[in-house]
């Protein structure tokens, strides 16, 4: 069996145009959210992003999984063991209280981790997987659940490695990492919803970022 993990980040106003496209074609997506971030604007190659308002969007991510992105997107290696316990800590309280569901996933704001943070985050009670920012070509799991790597992080070179991964005998997971706002500028709606019949037609199984730990686990007892 073949998996496909699929994050996306930051809690944009264009999660909206994305779920549906998922929702046709039964695709699991994890949406790592910031819960301090809410009306903010930020401009991209000068056009403006703004974050959703979460508490108005509770129905939006019913079918989908919702993940801790921390609570204001710092670089969490800058910051002390106290304050990243409070960025990524109160983020995921502010998650399940919004959203009335547990928050057991987190993805690293930006491009910088390191394994200070990742320890401090699995002392964070509830936590069982952590997307780093960082790129595996392998196609293969992870070490463990605290340790995923990303596939893909355009739609364009997931477009292009899919059908490799398909080819593999040997992979096992193709984790594609995005943000809804590429589509709306990069135009590539149509894109995703090419990505997401690949996935559905090939049998690869869609799985939330809460899922991986049992896929782990239940194959760790096959061996």
């Amino acid at each position: 069996m073949k998996y496909f993990l699929l994050s996306i980040e930051d809690g944009t106003i264009y999660d909206e145009k994305v779920i549906p496209i998922l929702d046709r074609h039964g695709i699991k997506g994890t949406f790592f959210l910031n819960s301090g971030l809410d009306d903010f604007v930020w401009y991209k190659e000068g056009r403006p992003v703004r974050r959703a308002r979460l508490e108005e969007r509770v129905a939006l991510y019913q079918n989908h999984e919702v993940g801790c992105h921390s609570l204001t997107h710092p670089h969490l290696t800058e910051l002390s063991d106290d304050h990243i316990g409070y960025e990524v800590g109160v983020d995921k309280e502010n998650l399940e209280r919004i959203f009335a569901r547990s928050v057991t996933s987190f993805s690293f704001p930006f491009d910088d981790y390191d394994e200070r943070c990742i320890a401090r985050i699995k002392a964070i009670e509830g936590f069982t997987a952590i997307l780093l920012p960082e790129l595996e070509a392998s196609f293969r799991f992870p070490k463990d659940p605290y340790h995923i790597k990303i596939t893909a992080m355009d739609i364009h070179n997931a477009l292009t490695k899919f059908p490799v991964f398909l080819e593999d005998k040997d992979a096992e997971l193709f984790t594609f990492v995005c943000h809804a706002y590429d589509f709306e500028f990069g135009d590539t709606y149509a894109e995703l919803e090419k990505l997401c019949t690949m996935v559905k037609n090939s049998g690869t199984k869609s799985i939330f970022f809460r899922d991986l730990p049992e896929v782990l686990e239940s194959l760790h007892h096959q061996k």
